[in-house]
């Protein structure tokens, strides 16, 4: 397993509890931005203690090889969370896949670099995982995330009707695929 990949401006790692306040600040800066898409969440998400709880246990999934979240630093700004990429309900064997995740701070935005942090990660997925296929679900109402899924070659399978709770409603999404690389020798 990479707990940290580096890319070109990019430094993605995997957090353990000892950020939680930065993963706070970086949820508290784009809250109107996340939930306006993000599933509905628990009253007590913006608080400190959450966001330890939340990370530990997701460390120790990450551990287990049942998730997986990169937190997305600036080369020039190492101590400042941009963003995070993160892969949830992996599954192994005959139902091999995952659900692609990501997010990143507003005032990042049109730079390409959650194209560039999930380009680096998803490689991951495939070789370190042998995940065969991710999925991606998204409201029809994010254009941006819609385009990047796009460039990232996902393919729009249909719409799942009613399929996530946001701000207390359930939501359309579009679901895409991305499947993992084939080697035909």
């Amino acid at each position: 397993m990479s707990f940290t990949i580096t890319t070109e401006r990019l430094i993605l790692t995997i957090e353990d509890g000892t950020k939680s306040q930065e993963i706070l600040a970086f949820y508290q800066r784009n809250k109107d931005l996340f939930d306006r898409f993000e599933p509905t969440r628990p009253s007590n998400f913006y608080t400190e203690a959450y966001q330890n709880a939340s990370v530990s246990y997701e460390y120790s999934q990450i551990i287990k090889g049942k998730t997986l979240r990169y937190y997305i630093y600036l080369k020039n700004q190492p101590d400042t969370i941009i963003g995070s990429v993160n892969f949830s309900r992996m599954e192994h064997g005959p139902f091999s896949k995952a659900s692609l995740g990501y997010k990143l701070d507003a005032a990042y935005h049109g730079n390409g670099y959650a194209l560039e942090a999930c380009q680096a990660a998803i490689p991951v997925l495939f070789s370190n995982y042998r995940i065969h296929r991710i999925e991606a679900r998204v409201s029809p109402n994010n254009l941006p995330s819609i385009k990047l899924l796009e460039r990232l070659n996902f393919r729009f399978e249909g719409i799942e009707y009613e399929s996530v709770e946001v701000n207390g409603h359930f939501t359309d999404h579009y679901r895409y695929s991305l499947l993992a690389p084939t080697n035909h020798s």
